[in-house]
């Protein structure tokens, strides 16, 4: 494959270019290894035979196509969303299976991306990369850029997990900050800073984010109120004393490429006004000790001035006043209900004539926990978790705001049942001891395991942490002696023995293990699921000959339906 040649070039008025100098030298990191991503959305599956064909995402960004001649028979392709671990990566990465397929000829895989989504870098400076079995992320081929249609597409001739994200990008992209504040900005790469070509499939790494030469930048621009100082790679820029007219403003810097044009990178820096809610957070701890005594409390991040004091100010939700415990010009705490017509909704700000709204959303969620014991799932512990979530699914915490409650409980509606049918399996042994191991168990109904806090060991207890797309969740779950267990030995000899044992059930394999719950662009919590754990052990009182224990057979799944929103 031929190479080409991108290296970043001085921009002079006739667009001619030299080779950058490289003489001051850059630390360059190591190249970067991430987990998998967890699934974030349902898979879309499609037979494709010899004549070819073509699959595209559930959410049209992400398409595969396969000529004829490609497959030699009918073949299952799959493409599921997952989370993209790319440095700076845009939207979802994509998980095509099987991996283990082998093509005949090349398959063209083509990413869609939007203008606002990648303003932090050039549309020219966009890669795509898969992630090989031991999770190293690799460039795949100097990608195709149409700009009308806003795609990006390479040729492959494998399945993996693929992503696109950028080669320079400017940190950060997007920021809120006060009037006079001060920031820093810089520039960071992910391509080689020796090589001087985009790299091939299968021989160059995605590194580590790091700041390039400083030589490969141009002019930082500013047209603002406020200053800016920038040279290279970095620079520092002080808002103006006051909100601008033009707000968010725009701080720029030229990336100087070996082709005509100019190639800015912006970061969109937006001034607080005089008043506004930025993000909010709900803390579920439900504090009744120490001096504080609430329900759960709402804190509101954002501009709001002084405390101009009682009666001068106000919070409400859905038009009913709540309790102000803490106001300050950032940040206003609000004691608020668990339940009821006003413990979410729309949240009004007031101080003397200025006003601001935001809304406080809530979901109800249903999670599954199955883990078989016995081949072919007679024997299965099951649990419906019911979780319920309030939040803002609209912005985030913005630079320099510090949040109040890093993880808080679950919701205290939140609960697990357990609903499982009677079971059995017998299994025949024949190497340590001869005979018949038989386990029934007797079904459960309806059973409610409470929500409990985090401190506390049994029931259901979970952390939750606020993330900008969503929540990542942990939970745990223990409900001591509630499956009765009848274990019998039969010996092949002689005799036989009977034991009945209560048993526990629990989340095991996800216990402590990091959930992430996300927002698709209509505020529904995205419906998903845990990786499969197998051979993940038998049920008690259950034995098996060596030769005969498949672990395939034994498996822990936990999963999830979509959430819809309270409010639209």
């Amino acid at each position: 494959m031929k190479k080409i040649n991108v290296w970043l070039c001085v921009i002079l008025l006739a667009s001619a270019c030299t080779k950058p100098d490289l003489s001051s030298p850059v630390s360059i990191p190591g190249p970067l290894i991430t987990v998998p991503g967890i699934p974030q959305g349902s898979a879309i599956t499609k037979t494709i035979g010899v004549s070819g064909g073509s699959l595209t995402s559930a959410d049209g960004d992400f398409s595969v196509i396969i000529p004829a001649g490609a497959l030699a028979g009918n073949q299952e392709i799959s493409v599921q969303p997952v989370m993209n671990q790319l440095p700076a990566g845009y939207g979802r990465a994509y998980r095509l299976t099987p991996h283990t397929i082998s093509f005949q000829k090349p398959v063209t895989i083509r990413f869609r991306y939007e203008e606002n989504s990648i303003r932090n870098t050039a549309p020219e400076l966009l890669g795509i990369a898969y992630q090989d079995q031991e999770g190293k992320w690799f460039h795949a081929a100097a990608p195709m850029l149409d700009k009308e249609n806003r795609t990006l597409t390479v040729s492959s001739t494998h399945f993996s997990d693929w992503g696109f994200f950028p080669y320079f990008y400017i940190d950060p992209a997007r920021v809120l900050t006060d009037p006079g504040a001060q920031l820093d900005l810089r520039v960071m790469a992910t391509v080689p800073d020796n090589s001087g070509y985009i790299p091939l499939p299968g021989e160059s790494p995605v590194l580590q984010p790091y700041q390039p030469d400083n030589s490969y930048f141009g002019a930082w621009n500013y047209s603002g109120n406020g200053s800016l100082e920038g040279k290279g790679n970095t620079a520092h820029y002080r808002a103006p004393d006051a909100a601008p007219k033009v707000n968010p403003e725009s701080v720029s810097v030229a990336v100087k490429m070996q082709r005509k044009g100019q190639f800015l990178l912006v970061s969109n820096i937006t001034i607080r006004t005089a008043f506004h809610i930025d993000y909010m957070q709900v803390d579920e701890t439900e504090l009744y000790t120490g001096g504080f005594n609430y329900p759960s409390r709402l804190w509101i991040y954002g501009s709001f001035g002084e405390d101009p004091g009682k009666g001068k100010r106000s919070v409400k939700i859905n038009n009913t006043d709540v309790t102000v415990a803490t106001w300050m010009p950032g940040m206003i705490a609000c004691d608020i209900p668990t339940s009821g017509p006003y413990a979410s909704g729309i949240v009004k700000v007031e101080a003397g004539a200025a006003a601001a709204s935001k809304l406080l959303n809530e979901w109800v969620l249903d999670m599954y926990y199955d883990k078989v014991e016995s081949p072919g799932g007679a024997l299965t512990k099951k649990v419906n978790l019911v979780l319920r979530f309030r939040g803002d699914a609209e912005g985030f915490f913005q630079q320099g705001q510090v949040a109040m409650v890093k993880e808080t409980n679950l919701h205290e509606s939140s609960k697990g049942i357990i609903n499982m049918p009677a079971g059995s399996y017998t299994n025949h042994v024949t190497m340590d001891a001869c005979g018949d191991y038989t386990v029934k168990w007797d079904a459960i109904r309806d059973l409610v395991v409470s929500r409990k806090k985090y401190t506390e060991a049994d029931g259901l207890s979970g952390s939750v942490v606020n993330k900008p797309n969503g929540f990542d969740l942990k939970i745990r779950l223990m409900a001591e002696n509630v499956l009765m267990t009848h274990r019998k030995f039969v010996d092949c000899h002689s005799g036989s023995t009977n034991d009945d044992v209560p048993d526990a059930i629990q989340i095991q394999g996800f216990h402590e293990a990091i959930i992430p719950l996300r927002f698709s662009g209509n505020a529904s919590i995205m419906a998903g699921a845990m990786p499969l754990k197998t051979g993940t052990g038998v049920a008690a009182g259950l034995y098996f000959d060596a030769p005969d224990y498949v672990p395939a057979l034994f498996t822990t799944r936990l999963h999830w339906d979509e959430a819809l929103p309270k409010y639209k």
